[in-house]
């Protein structure tokens, strides 16, 4: 029945549909994150415009990026960029501007105006808030630019009580969605060519395959998966290990870490040849799922996280899951995910894992499957995305 304020419907009438949004969002255009959710919001009819601190990306889909100016001294750098910023934001007249990360990219919203009528929606990386407990100019750029946000988006239910408690934003502003699984990868299932994906890194064909999901860093604990490897291998002749290199960061110091970081990982590799393959190029996203559908184990052991796309991703693949025993991957277990939670110390607890570690059958595997397509799917996650936009804007122009 209509309200008192609703007027019935006309006979034959339906609702226009809803008009494109303009959206900003503030991030890494190099970020493989980034560059999915501004092809999938674009592909659904949406303008979106990248601004990015760091270089541009690689051929944007549907979308345009901007990058900040570069170069002079941060101080002189950071007013160009505000004027920068501003200019771009003016060009595109979004409805909403998504900040995707505290770091760089939190510390760029905070050139915005204070009283911009844009409403600002905030997704906080799970890295960003680690690094921020440990530096207090990085906690102050999180608590500003949280406290400025129309909504925040974690993709963790520990993540989102860390922001409510430690941060102060009130729970009704905060609305935890799960970056999923492309539908393209969900619906391409286990039945990819493993074959040709083992002949082309190099995979042994008969070898049991473990695979790192994550970027070979510190954070991802890398080292000391190669250190549970190296134990589990003299039992386990057919263990095979897979490291991607991974996301490779724009910033240079950044950089200049990881490769010293690769450096000393090849280093300690040779000890293991024609066992270990680390993988230099980048990896785009079906060619990470390819190695996900030829591997039997995946791995993925930070100390602390979010819900993990990756994670996700394997488990749609068919992969054994072997994960750290940290809360958001308990929240996954209790939604029904199987996996193997390893506790602390990571090198004893992940090697006997290893050592015994078999693929899933086809049961599990196809339960894991099943829950990822009706949980995860990357379609319906983007939607709500979409909705949550909507929300956001109008109470903005309210």
């Amino acid at each position: 029945m209509p309200g008192h304020d609703q007027a019935p419907r006309p006979p034959g009438r339906c609702d226009a549909p809803a008009a494109p949004l303009r959206v900003v969002l503030l991030a890494s255009a190099t970020s493989a994150h980034t560059r999915r959710w501004a092809g999938d919001l674009a592909l659904r009819g949406h303008e979106v415009t990248v601004c990015s601190w760091h270089e541009p990306g690689q051929g944007p889909g549907g979308w345009r990026d901007a990058c900040a100016p570069a170069g002079a001294c941060l101080p002189l750098r950071a007013v160009r960029t505000a004027h920068w910023l501003r200019r771009e934001v003016s060009r595109a007249r979004p409805d909403v501007i998504h900040v995707h990360s505290l770091g760089a990219h939190g510390a760029l919203s905070l050139l915005l105006p204070a009283r911009t009528a844009v409403p600002l929606v905030v997704t906080p990386w799970g890295s960003e808030l680690r690094a921020a407990d440990r530096h207090p100019g990085r906690a102050l750029v999180a608590r500003l630019a949280l406290r400025r946000a129309a909504r925040v988006v974690p993709t963790s239910r520990e993540v989102a009580e860390l922001v409510a408690s430690r941060y102060r934003v009130p729970h009704p502003r905060i609305t935890v969605l799960s970056w999923g699984v492309p539908d393209a990868l969900l619906d391409a299932g286990y039945d990819a060519d493993s074959r040709s994906t083992r002949v082309k890194y190099g995979i042994p064909a008969e070898a049991t395959v473990v695979l790192s999901v994550r970027s070979t860093s510190e954070v991802y604990r890398t080292h000391e998966i190669l250190a549970a490897f190296t134990r589990a291998a003299r039992i386990r002749p057919d263990l095979f290990l897979v490291l991607p290199v991974g996301h490779q960061p724009a910033h240079a110091a950044a950089r200049r870490a990881q490769q010293e970081y690769l450096a000393l990982l090849r280093t300690r590799a040779r000890d293991l040849a024609g066992r270990v393959v680390v993988i230099e190029q980048p990896l785009g996203q079906a060619e990470m799922f390819s190695l996900m559908c030829a591997s039997e184990v995946a791995i993925s052991v930070p100390r602390s996280d979010q819900r993990s796309s990756s994670v996700l991703e394997a488990a749609a693949a068919g992969c054994r899951l072997l994960l750290t025993d940290i809360a958001p991957y308990r929240e996954l277990v209790a939604e029904g995910l199987l996996a193997d939670l390893l506790p602390d110390p990571l090198v004893s607890s992940l090697a006997d894992a290893l050592s015994n570690a078999e693929p899933l059958d086809a049961n599990d595997r196809l339960s894991n499957q099943k829950l990822m397509s009706q949980a995860e799917r990357g379609s319906v996650k983007v939607a709500e995305l979409e909705r949550l936009y909507r929300d956001v804007a109008r109470a903005g122009t309210a």
